[in-house]
């Protein structure tokens, strides 16, 4: 039976999905729901055979270097001791050469890639005690432990993250300047907020000089609860969505995780508890440098800036509307008003929780 939601039999999507399960000669009897995606792909759950499996689309890019980078990063991890389940991507049997993608041409006629990755159970977490929030930090400090020892032929494709001059051609730093300075009409929601942000980026940018001297390894760098599934018992079980993985900054993998927590609907002392008891789960697997403590509060703020202008990319692109580029630059101005507040007490933290 082919099925996705009661559909009509002739609905492109089950089009798509028959080319691709045929070319991976996988069984010919299937039922499909969509996944829940996210920002940057598409996913369906496909039950085959007794088995579950994800189908994913990838929709911002067909750079199949990329997408060869994340796979050998997850073969090899899967090979690994590292306790943690990660997406195993499926084999195409039919080639001569080991293949794990497909591009394709989906029904708009746009070039695509797709890939098949064995189905890890578990849910997104909600995060409602701090107390949950050392198992985040725990998960990140023994995937970071497991990354530092992996072996990959491979360049990344992704520059680090203090290299942000490199990694958005279409917002560079100069031209998010420019956009902060004078905001375009597109973004009028936001406009107070840009022009705050054009007084401080200067700074964060500064901030960056020097970071190249850090301890770096391969790093997963997006960790949130969008990328982490937990079992019935609040466990980490699973860590998904390696698309970003790259060589960077070893603290990165703290860095990103808290700057997320900052956008959390929770009162203070909530928020204080949660970030001891990430840092405190971080540091079980791994120990920071006094120099990487001092640069998280930089780093925070950058992984922020850094989906910024992503997202604003995205927009001059086309792919997203002006609305998700506003809600990014509207975090972005929380985070450092958090942060020249709190950046003290975060510092007297970092010294005491590792």
């Amino acid at each position: 039976m082919h099925n996705i939601h009661l559909r009509p039999s002739d609905d492109p999507e089950q089009q798509l999905i028959q080319r691709v399960l045929s070319t991976y000669t996988m069984e010919p009897s299937w039922e499909a729901e969509r996944g829940s995606g996210g920002m940057n792909n598409s996913t369906y759950i496909i039950k085959m055979n007794g088995e579950r499996y994800v189908l994913r689309q990838y929709e911002t890019h067909n750079d199949q270097a990329k997408i060869r980078f994340e796979h050998e990063v997850l073969r090899t991890l899967g090979r690994s001791n590292f306790a943690i389940k990660v997406p195993s991507p499926v084999e195409i049997k039919a080639d001569e050469h080991t293949r794990t993608f497909l591009p394709i041409q989906d029904s708009t006629g746009k070039h695509k890639i797709v890939a098949l990755f064995r189905y890890c159970a578990g849910s997104n977490p909600v995060w409602n005690t701090p107390e949950q929030l050392f198992e985040l930090g725990r998960a990140a400090g023994a995937l970071s432990s497991a990354m530092s020892k992996l072996d990959i032929l491979l360049q990344p494709a992704y520059p680090p993250y203090y290299q942000i001059q490199d990694a958005y051609p279409l917002c560079t730093p100069h031209k998010l300047m420019q956009l902060c300075q004078t905001p375009p009409p597109e973004l009028h929601a936001c406009a107070d907020d840009m022009r705050d942000l054009a007084r401080v980026l200067p700074a964060l940018f500064e901030a960056l000089n020097g970071m190249e001297q850090l301890p770096h390894q391969l790093v997963h760098g997006d960790l949130n609860a969008s990328n982490v599934l937990t079992n019935e018992q609040g466990q980490i079980c699973a860590i998904l969505d390696f698309e970003f993985a790259t060589w960077d900054l070893r603290v990165m993998e703290l860095a990103v995780p808290m700057s997320d927590l900052l956008t959390q609907d929770q009162h203070e002392e909530w928020m204080w508890l949660a970030l001891e008891a990430m840092i405190q789960g971080f540091c079980e697997n791994v120990t920071l440098q006094p120099t990487e403590r001092e640069a998280i509060p930089q780093l925070i703020l950058l992984r922020s800036l850094d989906v910024v202008m992503h997202f604003l990319s995205r927009m001059f692109e086309g792919t997203d509307e002006p609305a998700v580029a506003v809600q990014q630059i509207q975090k972005l101005k929380e985070r450092t008003d958090w942060m020249a507040l709190h950046e003290g007490r975060l510092r007297e933290l970092l010294v005491q929780a590792i």
